[in-house]
């Protein structure tokens, strides 16, 4: 699915699942699914709300290196942050990729408000996907894709987030069961009128 070099390091990752108790990954089908999706989406710019190790980062970045694209990814763990650029300059994708520490909330809200992602993958707190959408919100380019992790594995803590992003005006959305189960969400401003 990717050139050799970064497929080892997606290997490489994938094995810390096995070692590492703070690791929280997705399924391969669901990392090999985003890929496609960010390059069926043709985007080229993407956000990443919770990077862990990198596993789905790096999957998002060799997407985009193809569409010729970028990765902005956000994680609060000065840990996980040093270890996914690490994985990232492994796998030759630090250039495609940027990992922003600290709170992914405040993160947004100190973006330019020019930035436009085509492409937005949350998987970080629960608790704050009100507060993530909100911020993320103001950034979507006007035809955007947005995948919230652990609709399944998460589904009564998510039920009224996912409820809410689908009133949104604008939006279709739907459940896709596979991983962990994620909401996927287009985000279209000509549906608006």
């Amino acid at each position: 699915m990717f050139p050799p070099q970064i497929q080892r390091v997606i290997d490489q990752v994938d094995r810390l699942r096995e070692t590492v108790d703070d690791h929280w990954q997705i399924p391969r089908d669901e990392a090999a699914l985003l890929a496609q999706l960010v390059r069926l989406g043709r985007c080229v710019s993407i956000c990443e709300i919770g990077a862990s190790y990198g596993f789905s980062t790096l999957h998002l970045a060799a997407a985009a290196l193809e569409n010729g694209g970028r990765v902005h990814s956000l994680e609060h763990d000065p840990k996980k942050v040093a270890a996914t650029n690490k994985h990232l300059g492994e796998a030759g994708l630090a250039d495609v990729a940027t990992v922003y520490p600290g709170d992914a909330r405040a993160t947004l809200k100190g973006m330019n408000p020019g930035s436009s992602f085509d492409f937005v993958f949350i998987d970080a707190q629960k608790s704050q996907s009100f507060d993530y959408l909100e911020a993320i919100w103001p950034l979507l380019a006007p035809t955007a894709t947005l995948v919230t992790d652990n609709t399944t594995t998460h589904a009564d803590e998510l039920a009224s987030f996912v409820a809410h992003l689908r009133s949104r005006p604008g939006v279709r959305s739907c459940h896709v069961p596979v991983g962990n189960g994620f909401e996927l969400t287009i985000r279209r401003t000509e549906l608006l009128g």
